[in-house]
């Protein structure tokens, strides 16, 4: 009997976790990895494959096109801007994600960068390094308790912060979310716009998708109305705030600072506008980036591939539920 084929598309030192492949092999299944375009055009077996399995890689109109035996592309993570859902929907090919796998780990890098932010442990770990022993004296942090958090996107991830801020810490917590009409929290108060986030927050955090309508979400005006201790966190995805926008408030001292883990373009540039700011915390792209998370976005994605190729319905298709 012949096997199914995967295709497996990796680049940048992304991986798979062994339990995942492991699955798959056990299955029987014959795998391919590829890291782009050009190796998939070329290879004639990944023309064949039934399956794409992908974490941050773009799967292109061309590359959904060049494979018509294609019937399902699992993406291991969330969001799936790297995908043209459209094609895959126009030609009868189920998108999935896993949705249940990182919000912990999401949230978690959230409250660390609101922590490094409001303690000022980034410049007081290069202080004491440079000997600066009483630069104790001159960062002085603020507590988190009795201040107020605004979150904007109340999905899984929003979710889970707000509980850590609420019975963790004490915080007062905003919500903006033109989905969600109960928070089951007690302490959250859910508006009916972002504008109150913005005036009256310590922390404002962004738990989006990222679309075309939602390009620049916060601009040049939204910073404007925020506090001038405030600061902002962007661990969802790149393009919903405008980064030269953002460079030029801190600059300004409109607002206090920054923790960025997503960027417009992703690699960013060498010269980005936020890289000279003392007062921005940035990372790679990386608040998933824990073992257990990885673990369950693997494994959750590859049993989404195995479901459709045995011909059961998916857990977590995006694009239909009927095919």
């Amino acid at each position: 009997m012949k096997k199914d084929r995967i295709l497996i598309k990796l680049e940048n030192h992304e991986h798979i976790t062994k339990e995942a492949l492991d699955l798959l092999y056990s299955e029987k299944y014959e795998l391919f990895f590829l890291e782009n375009d050009n190796q998939i055009f070329n290879n004639k077996h990944a023309k064949q494959a039934k399956a794409i399995l992908v974490r941050g890689a773009f799967i292109s109109k061309k590359t959904i096109k060049y494979m018509p035996n294609l019937k399902v592309i699992a993406r291991v993570g969330v969001g799936i801007d790297n995908i043209d859902i459209d094609t895959a929907t126009k030609t009868n090919i189920y998108v999935c994600n896993v949705p249940e796998a990182n919000f912990i780990s999401v949230a978690e890098h959230v409250l660390s960068m609101i922590l490094t932010l409001s303690h000022r442990l980034i410049p007081g770990n290069t202080s004491i390094r440079e000997e600066l022993f009483d630069a104790r004296h001159q960062f002085i942090g603020t507590e988190l308790m009795g201040k107020t958090i605004g979150i904007i996107g109340f999905g899984k991830i929003g979710k889970m912060l707000a509980q850590i801020c609420v019975y963790g810490f004490n915080m007062n917590v905003l919500v903006y979310d033109p989905f969600i009409e109960d928070s089951n929290l007690l302490k959250v108060q859910l508006l009916n716009s972002p504008e109150a986030i913005y005036t009256n927050s310590d922390f404002i955090t962004l738990h989006l998708p990222y679309t075309s309508e939602l390009h620049h979400f916060i601009g040049e005006k939204e910073l404007k109305k925020m506090k001038k201790t405030a600061y902002i966190i962007n661990c969802a995805r790149g393009g919903l705030i405008d980064e030269v926008a953002l460079s030029k408030s801190i600059r300004n001292g409109d607002i206090a600072g920054a923790g960025i883990d997503v960027y417009e373009q992703e690699r960013p540039p060498k010269n980005h506008v936020l890289w000279d700011l003392d007062e921005v915390i940035v990372t790679p792209h990386m608040g998933a980036s824990t073992s257990e998370s990885l673990s369950r976005m693997s494994l959750g994605a590859v049993e989404e591939i195995i479901r459709v190729l045995k011909n059961k319905k998916p857990k977590n298709a995006l694009n239909f539920n009927d095919l």
